[in-house]
């Protein structure tokens, strides 16, 4: 147990760095800013140190709550990178939404959770170049290259629940703004449970 000036300590950090060590718990979503929840340089710096300061203290569990509309492919790879490379652990928890580049970001979880009413919506995104002509045909091929990275990291995880899919059926599935519920989620591979109601003597998942 806590004494109170450690637990206001950890509350404090927890609201103002969004990490809370006792549980080894990182939050990314809406906080103090209307742009909290969309995933930048400046949102996705917090979690880099968060989970540097964690995998630096041990090798052990992490969870990182998941609550997000998307935003930049380009800052939201590192995440996935990071959490691909690091010894401890990660479980991802999404709640509420997890759009567009956050359902990438959960892709990288050793353990993919959704909360009951969670909504997932994964698509092609959107791209926009200026330029002369010959940068913008090479952007265009950079964007192509994105997709298929995009594509494969989706495939890598949907195949271990349907080994049939294809990535020809998850272009198509990326082709337009498609929204699951966290059921449709998990029977697609997207994810792999629901949050359930945590009984009296069961684990906590956080």
């Amino acid at each position: 147990m806590l004494q109170k000036k450690n637990f206001l300590n950890v509350y404090s950090t927890f609201h103002e760095l969004n990490i809370f060590f006792p549980t080894r718990t990182i939050y990314f979503g809406g906080n103090h800013s209307w742009d909290d929840d969309v995933v930048n340089s400046r949102t996705v710096a917090d979690v880099i140190k968060n989970l540097h300061i964690l995998e630096c203290d041990k090798t052990a569990p992490i969870t990182l709550l998941l609550n997000t509309v998307g935003g930049s492919w380009d800052d939201g790879i590192i995440i996935y990178d990071l959490i691909q490379s690091l010894k401890s652990p990660v479980t991802i928890i999404g709640m509420g939404k997890v759009h567009s580049m956050g359902s990438i970001i959960l892709q990288s979880g050793i353990k993919r959770i959704l909360t009951q009413n969670t909504s997932m919506l994964i698509h092609d995104g959107q791209d926009g170049f200026f330029g002369d002509t010959k940068s913008f045909e090479r952007w265009a091929e950079v964007a192509k290259k994105v997709r298929m990275t995009m594509y494969e990291i989706y495939y890598n995880r949907m195949k271990e629940k349907n080994k049939q899919i294809t990535l020809a059926e998850i272009e198509n599935l990326c082709s337009h703004d498609n929204v699951f519920d966290a059921k449709e989620a998990i029977e697609l591979g997207l994810a792999d449970e629901i949050m359930e109601k945590v009984t009296k003597n069961a684990q906590p998942y956080i």
